[in-house]
């Protein structure tokens, strides 16, 4: 007997609420299951941020640690500012913390091929290496994840080590001594009142006259320039092995058609990098500080080809007075835009090629994207400077940041 259609429109009816019961339960358990991938997934991505974020919080106090080291080579201030350091950061929203007892002083040694060992309280100490933990037998305690109910996971702990230690320095201060460091050093005029212009009778006018002069002693930017690097070598001596350091000033080529109608060349190394061998900081210093005050006492002329200034400065820093292993560093200022040479990023590719990093200062240029792409390429960095408080500053940082480097 065949069923009626009321039968097989009920039998269908059914079906299809089985179907669709089914389908129901199906969704749901999908939606339970992505709802845990999705949470799996935020939860890790916020263990990765908080990895990353230990891990810059211990590089900083590992570096704050060797830098006040390597100036007061006092083994409890060194402590003390790796603990300071470290509260600084946050990680997972909190400022981060560390103890003393977490701070280890030794001595780290580079092999000739480059690769580092530390030695745990071997002294004379020049490292410091922070263990940082998170969770554990850490003071911080360990980081909430935002969804522990639903994953079942506890609370994330994880550590991270830094090692910081002051590595033997090469540097080459690579300064511009183009025709625009006699202008005001807030400003783009010359200072009056400047005692070292020759006779006004010599020029057809005023500006020739500034223009074949020395730079006011105190007003100009090389003045300022000249002040900023006396600070660098003050700063740069307080450290336990003062970094060897070389002088490249650069311009160009041109004669001028009045007294004292000197020639400029385009670059010029004006204070070799020392050897190794029976290094004396004061004659290198002493070095540097008479060149500049003997650059100070005549005119600056020329223009801005700043990539041979660079060029120089890499030859400097890979010659036969240099050491294989050891940090090279070029500190180039320019308070001007760079013309009638090869493009600076190219040469600053060869630098970093050659292992040389360059820190780019520039002084009431604004923002120069060059420069930034400069120290980009070679892993250095790029600070603006718009009066001599700024420049002095600038120079007093890098000397207390460049001889500090991460060993692991």
């Amino acid at each position: 007997m065949r069923p009626t259609p009321q039968i097989r429109r009920l039998r269908q009816s059914q079906a299809s609420d089985t179907r669709r019961g089914a389908a129901h339960a199906l969704i749901a358990a999908m939606l339970i299951v992505f709802g845990i991938t999705v949470a799996f997934s935020i939860d890790f991505a916020y263990m990765q941020l908080v990895r990353t974020e230990l891990r810059s919080a211990t590089d900083s106090a590992a570096k704050a640690g060797a830098e006040n080291l390597a100036r007061t080579r006092d083994p409890d201030q060194a402590i003390a500012a790796a603990v300071q350091f470290a509260s600084l950061n946050k990680v997972g929203g909190r400022n981060f913390q560390i103890r003393p007892s977490d701070v280890i002083l030794g001595q780290a040694v580079a092999s000739l091929e480059g690769r580092w060992t530390f030695q745990p309280g071997i002294t004379p100490y020049n490292a410091v290496r922070v263990q940082s933990k998170v969770g554990g037998a850490g003071i911080f305690a360990p980081v909430d994840l935002f969804f522990q109910s639903l994953t079942g996971k506890p609370a994330f702990s994880t550590t991270a080590q830094a090692t910081a230690g002051r590595q033997d320095v090469e540097i080459c201060l690579c300064l511009d001594r183009s025709m625009s460091m006699s202008l005001r050093a807030d400003g783009f005029t010359y200072a009056a009142g400047n005692p070292l212009l020759y006779p006004r009778s010599y020029y057809p006018s005023v500006a020739l006259q500034n223009d074949c002069s020395p730079p006011h002693p105190t007003l100009s930017r090389w003045a300022a320039l000249r002040d900023a690097v006396n600070i660098f070598l003050t700063e740069a001596g307080s450290v336990q092995s003062p970094p060897r350091t070389s002088l490249v000033t650069w311009s160009s080529s041109m004669r001028q058609a009045y007294y004292p109608r000197l020639t400029s060349t385009e670059v010029t190394r004006e204070v070799a990098l020392p050897t190794a061998t029976n290094f004396n900081w004061a004659s290198n210093r002493d070095a540097i500080t008479q060149r500049m005050q003997a650059l100070s006492n005549g005119p600056l002329i020329g223009g801005t080809k700043l990539s041979n200034g660079i060029d120089e400065a890499v030859l400097t820093l890979t010659g036969s007075n240099s050491l294989v292993q050891s940090n090279k560093i070029i500190i180039l200022f320019t308070d001007g835009m760079w013309e009638n040479c090869r493009p600076p990023e190219d040469a600053a590719r060869d630098a970093a090629n050659a292992g040389v990093v360059i820190h780019c200062v520039s002084m009431l240029t604004g923002s120069q994207q060059v420069l930034r792409n400069i120290a980009t390429i070679t892993g250095g960095s790029y600070t603006e400077a718009a009066n001599a408080t700024q420049l002095r500053t600038t120079f007093q940082n890098l000397a207390r940041a460049v001889s500090i480097v991460l060993t692991d």
